[in-house]
C-alpha cells in the first residue's frame, strides 16, 4: 500500500473549486440568457447569485482550507448556491414550460 502524500490534496480540492466554478457559471450564463429573453427577475438574480459564485469558487480555489477565510467563503457560497436554486425553482413554478 502506498503512502499517502499529502502535498497532492491541496491540488485535488483546488481542481474540484474550479470544476465546481465552471458548472457554476454555464448555469449563470444559462439563467440570465433565460433571464433576458423572457424576462424572468428571479433568473437574472439567480444568475447574478451564480456569477458571485464563480468568483468565489476562482478564490476558494486559491486560498489554502482550513482558514478562517476559506470557511467564510465556503458558508457564503454554500448560501449563494441555496438560494439560486431556489430563485431557479421559484422561477420554473410561477411560469411553467
Amino acid at each position: 500500500m502506498s503512502t499517502r502524500d499529502p502535498g497532492l490534496q491541496p491540488e485535488r480540492t483546488a481542481l474540484a473549486w474550479q470544476r465546481t466554478g465552471l458548472a457554476a457559471g454555464v448555469v449563470a450564463v444559462l439563467a440570465l440568457r433565460n433571464g433576458v429573453l423572457h424576462g424572468a427577475l428571479l433568473d437574472l438574480v439567480a444568475g447574478t447569485l451564480l456569477v458571485v459564485v464563480l468568483l468565489m469558487t476562482f478564490i476558494l480555489s486559491r486560498v489554502p482550507s482550513g482558514t478562517g477565510t476559506a470557511r467564510r467563503l465556503l458558508l457564503a457560497t454554500v448560501g449563494a448556491v441555496v438560494l439560486a436554486g431556489v430563485l431557479i425553482t421559484v422561477q420554473l413554478l410561477m411560469n411553467p414550460a
